[in-house]
């Protein structure tokens, strides 16, 4: 894919400013899912030091086996991993640092006269707080606004000082606003919170009821999500609150849930897979005709591998199985009677989300509406963000996917 642009999945080479001939003195060895919060840190780094690199991908162990020569490579089969001139370095940590110290043009971190410098190391153990006090609530069968909630909520309020903290230092000093962690500028500091603070604003109001993306109770964190949206980088970068909320039982274990939640997890769940599409608690941040034709056109990219993929739904399941529950690499696709009606519907789904308003009331005759409601809403529960296409286009394909089930 090409090394040119926005921050995208399916690059598999980020050249930027680089000539054409240029050989990237970086890989970046990540998941094939963009799952991995380890792995996006990395990523973000990359992408907004603009410094070239190639892009491999492997399984993480709860959707996939490893293959061999990346275990050759890291024997504990650990992500991410980089090679930097040929040396391997296998702890994001230290491969954000060797980037750092080997590509010192355009840095991420501030010289030390600088009067956001003195902060850093006071945000980094804030950041482990949060993801401590995050990560051990969500996996406790904790009761809504107990000791856990409310130290959970006490630093988030203190990740908020420090934001309103950063901004005026920055407007001291003369800029308009500083919405980042260190103030104007992007830096390291924003690209390790930011994996955690999205997996929490997905996470916690799905599992225990509480919205953290709240500008009335948090509103330097909402800049700062605003901010960071704007970025290039993050934009091609950050998954949306469905598929983080499906994605990290597999990786951390149960998360327990709050019935305050009912309502939200109702709502990532698919309340608004309906046409037109709306916004909910996760803003959309793109038109409707954009995302459309983003669906659209993943989808015709993809139509070959797709109909197979659909048709996993009235196959056999795959063996051996794997702990994420809406992954199944070794799943066997019934292909004998539905692979030309399967195609159909594919291709009826990507006429209607190119118009301006879906119409499905003139579909293909003979359609075999049990099987194709089922491949469609197989393949409408698995798009994943940001590995299939955009949030905004997701939710238009979802919600398509829905309409043309239910007409049938």
């Amino acid at each position: 894919a090409s090394g040119r642009g926005p921050a995208n999945h399916q690059a598999s080479v980020r050249l930027f400013e680089a000539s054409d001939d240029t050989e990237p003195r970086v890989i970046l060895y990540r998941d094939k899912a963009a799952w991995c919060p380890y792995c996006e840190k990395v990523w973000l780094h990359l992408e907004e030091k603009r410094v070239p690199y190639r892009v491999e991908k492997v399984n993480m162990r709860c959707y996939g086996d490893k293959p061999d020569w990346f275990m050759r490579m890291q024997p504990s089969g650990g992500i991410p991993v980089a090679k930097i001139d040929g040396q391997v370095i296998t702890e994001s940590n230290d491969i954000m640092q060797t980037l750092e110290d080997v590509f010192p043009q355009n840095p991420m971190l501030p010289a030390s006269s600088d009067p956001q410098a003195p902060r850093v190391g006071k945000l980094l153990r804030l950041e482990r707080q949060i993801f401590s006090s995050w990560f051990r609530w969500l996996v406790s069968p904790s009761r809504f606004g107990d000791s856990q909630q409310i130290n959970f909520e006490s630093l988030l309020s203190q990740v908020d000082e420090e934001l309103k903290e950063a901004n005026d230092i920055a407007v001291a000093n003369g800029h308009k606003e500083g919405r980042f962690f260190l103030g104007d500028r992007i830096s390291l500091v924003d690209f390790m919170f930011a994996p955690f603070l999205e997996r929490m604003a997905a996470s916690v109001p799905y599992y225990k009821g509480l919205v953290i993306r709240d500008p009335a109770r948090w509103p330097h964190v909402e800049l700062w999500f605003k901010a960071m949206e704007e970025r290039d980088s993050f934009k091609g970068i950050q998954s949306d609150y469905y598929t983080h909320c499906h994605d990290l039982p597999p990786q951390i274990g149960n998360c327990f849930s709050h019935p305050e939640a009912e309502k939200y997890r109702k709502e990532i769940d698919g309340e608004l897979w309906r046409l037109p599409v709306r916004q909910g608690i996760e803003p959309l941040n793109a038109g409707a005709d954009m995302a459309r034709r983003e669906a659209a056109a993943r989808v015709i990219e993809n139509r070959d591998k797709l109909v197979p993929f659909c048709l996993r739904a009235v196959g056999a399941r795959g063996s051996p199985r794997v702990s994420a529950p809406l992954s199944d690499p070794n799943a066997k696709p019934d292909l004998r009677f539905t692979q030309q009606q399967m195609d159909a519907a594919l291709r009826h789904l990507v006429d209607a989300m190119l118009m301006e308003a879906a119409d499905f009331s003139r579909l293909s005759p003979g359609l075999p509406s049990s099987s194709i409601k089922k491949g469609l809403t197989y393949l409408r529960d698995r798009v994943s963000v940001p590995r299939d296409m955009s949030f905004a286009a997701a939710q238009q394909l979802r919600a398509h996917l829905n309409e043309l089930a239910n007409a049938l």
